[in-house]
């Protein structure tokens, strides 16, 4: 039987992914691509790199791509794909390989946002936070406080730290980037019931 935190958990994890299921459900077409709030120019120091790895150094290319990046950033579709994305990826701790579902597979958020054709589908990230809430249930079928509590590894970002604080701490970023989703969609005239389908708002 699993300890009374990693049922809580587990229960936080569901809604924080129900509750950007709604969000994503009930964005409006004319809604999904559009900036959610402003985003400032990235500087020179911001890394953008190619589908090989190789900085571009191209100072053409390097506008272009940033100005996809000020016009991406904010989108619901990319503020929707960065939470699942790290929902993903903080569920291993770098204790293993890693890889996003196709067809996210094999495109970082954080390099690919710019360059990616076209924009990722309700359907697509729909899917996505599905196979998040799998990965979720298996993650912490196996948990117990020894694992909990082992440091994460040098890979990490958040190296030495126990594996259970970045855990713990998916809730809150899950929950706040649905929570901008919906405020975007309520402040347009659009917010998601329930169920996950649009109803005017009466604000």
């Amino acid at each position: 039987m699993a300890s009374i935190w990693v049922e809580s958990l587990g229960r936080s994890f569901e809604q924080a992914l129900g509750l950007l299921a709604t969000a994503v459900q009930g964005c409006p077409d004319e809604l999904w691509e559009v900036p959610m709030w402003r985003v400032p120019v990235p500087g020179p120091e911001h890394p953008f790199l190619g589908a090989d790895w190789i900085p571009v150094i191209d100072a053409a290319l390097r506008d272009s791509l940033a100005s996809q990046w000020v016009r991406r950033r904010s989108t619901p579709w990319s503020v929707a794909w960065h939470a699942l994305e790290t929902f993903d990826y903080e569920l291993t701790g770098e204790f293993g390989p890693w890889a996003p579902p196709p067809p996210f597979s094999g495109h970082p958020h954080w390099r690919d946002l710019p360059s990616l054709p076209v924009a990722w589908s309700r359907s697509e990230v729909l899917v996505y936070i599905e196979y998040c809430r799998l990965q979720a249930d298996r993650t912490l079928a196996g948990m117990t406080d020894e694992l909990a509590a082992t440091p994460l590894p040098r890979a990490h970002r958040y190296r030495g730290q126990p594996y259970a604080w970045i855990l713990t701490g998916l809730v809150g970023h899950t929950t706040e980037h649905a929570a901008q989703i919906r405020q975007f969609i309520t402040a347009a005239g659009m917010a998601p019931d329930m169920q996950g389908g649009p109803t005017t708002s009466d604000r």
